[in-house]
Formats: structure tokens, sequence, C-alpha cells
């Protein structure tokens, strides 16, 4: 046997104390003008020369710092994913001694195989060796929920906190389990604990965040998903879960904003390069929403994908949005096919009522063939701020909470000039809605209009149960409180005497058009712009 000369390096008891050193370190000979030239002492250097000092004396004392620093050299191996010399270094581990820290590293690199039966049985081993090993019982909790045995991770992450109540990575967990349960009350209160003890615990606030949106509690997402964005700017998932929120909300510009920097930033990410188009799109910027979409076909060749290049497209350009057909299957395909079929038997412009004739004249001047021209309609409106910067050719791209009445009867005036062709409809509907109100609200009121003049005058008849469910889904894209509103009307039975005519939101105008046309009026309307309004959608069955 080959004796390597060894000098003994005399360290400072606390400083050997903090990094796990003995006093006096063995160091070989040959390595020491390396600990001379940089002042510091390399792993590598420490376990040669510990090696070297063991073989030498086999002395326990030695052995345990030798140990020590071999499981190092796992836990580097493992975050570095080389499982090989991982398990290179468990054997030299094992000629040492196998206590419970060799038991959990093997398990880790089970784990980090997918081998989860042979890393719960080390796992398991190693915490029945030290019952008071917090972190075996997370681990383990981890291997548990790779098996989805979901409730014995639980289980073992409770164990985990309880030993150690200032590791707080167990209870994220816990919350975790509970959201893959779909159990998202218990799991928000989870969340809603690790931000209690420590506030500045980001992903806490970024999960907390998605379960209040899955739970459509959308202001507490808001504040959630922004507090996870102010602790880590760069949280690409909070970004666009945040963005998911606001466009619930009815804050679209605001979403837009985010999206934009978010595939600025990451533009190879086809889910935000997905919602960036379809916010384009909901706040009527129709050609830009084709772009961004036709450059996430470019990466994915997914349905969802597939589908919304088709449909975005048939804005912009309908024998382009027919010669991608094919590439759509399932599902989607019979959906597009449905559209198709809609178009088709769409016959002409809906019926003018002679009380929106003139209304619709005005508005028609401010038109090129079928495409509204929003700063032309803004000179026939002589009303407030924002139609002053209309005016000016300037589209103001920030959200507003505007909800009211005034201007209604424009707004569908622009639906009937356009009903011709109901994706133009669509599109004006939304122009005029963004240029002259700039709220998600309003937004939604608009679409709303669009679609109950596309059932009245596609159904001659009006069914208030099948044109609720038929609409919700889509009003929930642009104001999701409002959506629910209108759902809740299945719900209720309601009379001629129970409409508000004199409502001033125009939130609420929309319910009361509703109940209206569902009772169907027999008595005098005592308001002239409901009675208009009522009138021209009763002209479509007529």
């Amino acid at each position: 046997m080959i004796i390597k000369a060894i000098v003994y390096l005399p360290l400072d008891p606390e400083k050997a104390k903090r990094a796990n050193l003995p006093i006096k370190l063995p160091v070989l000979v040959e390595d020491f003008p390396a600990i001379v030239d940089t002042n510091q002492i390399p792993i590598d250097v420490v376990i040669r020369g510990l090696e070297a000092q063991y073989d030498l004396s086999k002395d326990s004392y030695y052995a345990s710092y030798l140990a020590y620093f071999y499981y190092e050299k796992v836990k580097i191996s493992l975050n570095n994913e080389d499982l090989t010399t991982a398990e290179q270094w468990l054997e030299k581990v094992e000629k040492l001694d196998k206590d419970y820290r060799y038991d959990f590293f093997k398990g880790l690199v089970a784990a980090k195989s997918k081998n989860y039966e042979l890393a719960e049985i080390f796992l398991r081993s190693s915490v029945s060796k030290n019952e008071k090993f917090a972190l075996g019982y997370y681990e383990l909790g981890n291997v548990l929920r790779a098996k989805k045995e979901l409730e014995d991770a639980i289980f073992q992450y409770q164990k985990a906190f309880e030993l150690d109540r200032t590791f707080l990575l167990p209870l994220l967990r816990i919350g975790d389990c509970y959201m893959e349960l779909g159990e998202m009350r218990q799991a928000c209160d989870f969340y809603q604990a690790v931000t209690q003890i420590d506030p500045n615990f980001s992903q806490a606030y970024s999960r907390l965040g998605v379960a209040c949106n899955i739970l459509q509690r959308y202001e507490y997402a808001e504040k959630s998903l922004k507090k996870a964005l102010e602790l880590e700017p760069k949280d690409s998932a909070s970004a666009f879960n945040l963005a998911h929120t606001l466009s619930r909300l009815g804050r679209h510009f605001e979403a837009l904003s985010l999206l934009k920097k978010l595939v600025e930033a990451e533009s190879e990410n086809v889910s935000a390069l997905n919602e960036y188009a379809l916010t384009l799109r909901r706040l009527g910027f129709y050609e830009q929403a084709k772009q961004v979409i036709d450059k996430a076909r470019q990466i994915s060749d997914d349905q969802v994908i597939i589908y919304n290049q088709v449909l975005l497209t048939f804005f912009v350009d309908k024998n382009e949005a027919r010669s991608l057909l094919g590439e759509l299957s399932g599902d989607y395909r019979e959906k597009i096919d449905e559209l198709i079929s809609f178009l088709h038997e769409w016959e002409g412009s809906a019926v003018i009522p002679e009380c929106m004739i003139q209304k619709v004249k005005t508005v028609r001047s401010c038109m090129d063939g079928l495409q509204l021209d929003v700063q032309r309609l803004s000179r026939v409106i002589k009303d407030g701020k924002r139609i002053e910067m209309v005016k000016e050719g300037f589209l103001p791209s920030e959200d507003t909470d505007v909800d009211t009445v005034k201007w209604l009867d424009i707004l569908l005036a622009v639906l009937l000039a356009s009903s011709k062709d109901p994706f133009e409809m669509e599109k004006n509907a939304t122009k005029a809605s963004v240029a002259l109100y700039g709220s998600g609200v309003m937004l939604a009121v608009a679409i709303g209009l669009t679609r109950l003049l596309f059932y009245v005058k596609s159904n001659k008849r009006f069914e208030l149960s099948d044109f609720v469910s038929d609409v919700v889904s889509d009003l929930q894209e642009y104001h999701w409180h409002f959506a629910k509103r209108v759902s809740k009307l299945e719900e209720e039975s309601f009379s001629f005497e129970d409409v508000n005519f004199g409502v001033e939101k125009g939130s609420d105008f929309f319910i009361e058009l509703l109940k209206v046309l569902s009772i169907g009026a027999t008595e005098k309307i005592h308001s002239k712009s409901f009675e208009d309004i009522y009138l021209t959608f009763q002209a479509q069955w007529r």
C-alpha cells in the first residue's frame, strides 16, 4: 500500500464547526498549494485528505466527516441530474456505514429514476431509523404524491411540518395534494397558512391565485397573483394566470399589457401567444390577433391552436380560413362546421324597424362597406372626454368601469347596419364598445346584444333558457360577474310588473331586456329607448 504524505491544517474552531470540518484537517501534501493559492478548501481536497487519513488510521472520528462530505457530493450529483455519479458516491458511503442518510439518498436516486416503489422502501427505512427526520418525511410525501397516493402523502407532509415548523414546503405540498383531489377550498387554507407564516413565500401566493381562479374568486386571485409577481417579477406562470383573472374581471387592457410583455420575454410560449391573440380579439384588434395566432401555429400543431387560428382568420379573411379547415379534426372540426352552417343559413340583413331607421342611416354614414370607422362615429356623438380622444384618432388603452345605458341605441344601430355579415357585426360591436366605453362590462353587453340578434334572427323566436345556455360561456370571457347575473335568469320567474324600465346601467338594461323578451310585452313599455330596442328584436321574428 502506498502511504500518502499528509499535513494537518489547524482551523479556527468556530469556522470548522460551521463548515463541519475537523479542527485539524488532514490535507494531502500535493493539495496544499491549491489551498494556499485560493484561500479556499475545495470539497475534493477535503475528501482526498480525509480518505488518506481514514486509510491510515481507520478512525471513526474521521469516518464521520468523510461520510458527510460523500453525502455532499451525492447532493451535488443529484442537483446536476447525474444519477450514475450519485450512486458511485453512495457506494463509497456504503463501505463506511449505512445510516438513515444512506437510505434517504438511495430513495432520492430511485425517485429521480421514477422507480417510486423502491424510493418509498428506502425513504420509509430512513424515517424508521430517524423518526425526527423532517426532510425524510417530506421526500416520502413527494414520492407518495407521485404515486397518486395523496391521502398518505398529506399524512407524511403533516409529520414533516410537525417536526420542523419553520419548514414550510410540506404545507405548500399539502395544498398541492388538495388541488389534485379537487378540494380547492382546503388547498386555499394551506396556501394562506404559508403566506401568514412567511409573507414573502412567492410560490404560495402563485398557487393561491390559481386555486382562487378555479373557485372563480377572481378578486382574491388578483391580489394573490399580483403579490406573487411583486416577489418574483419573472414568474411567467403567475403573469399568465393573472391575465386570465383580469380578463374575467373585465380588465382586458391590463390583461393585454401583461400578455404582451410575456410573449416579448418568451416568444416560444404557445399558451401565452394563444391567450394574447384571444385578448386582442376581445378588444377588436383582429388583424393583430391573426398575426399572433399564426405565430403560435408555426410552433404548435395542437388542435386548440389550429381551431383558434381558423376562428380568428374568419374575422380577417374567410377564404383563407376555409383553406385551413383540413387541419382540424374531432370536436374542433365539428364546432367550426357548426359555425359554417350558421353562416350558410344567415339570410340577408336584419329587419330594421321604423324606430331605428334614422339611427342606422347615421351609423352607415360612418362605415366603409360593412366596416365601421369609429373615429367618424365619434364625430356624430358629442359627449365626453373619451369621445373627444377617439375623435382625434386616439383610442385610449386603459380599462374603465363605465356601465351605462348611454349610446346603447347607437350600439344596436351598429349591429343592424352591419347585419349582412355576422362576423362584421361582432367586429363593429366590439370596436364601437371599446371606443365608446372602454369597460369590460359594456364590452360584455355589446357581445350579449350581438349574440341576442344572432339568436332571434336565426330562430325567429326567443326562449330564455336556450339563449342563456348558449351565451353565458361567451360572456364569461368578457366579464364573469355579468355572465353570472345572466346565468341566474334561468333560475328566476318574473312577470311584466317585475321589469324595471328606469335602469341607468347597461348591464341592468340587458338583464331587463331579456326579461321582457321572455315575457312578451303585452302592455305598453313606458320607456322610449327600451321600447325601440325591444321592437327591434321583435321585428326579427315577425
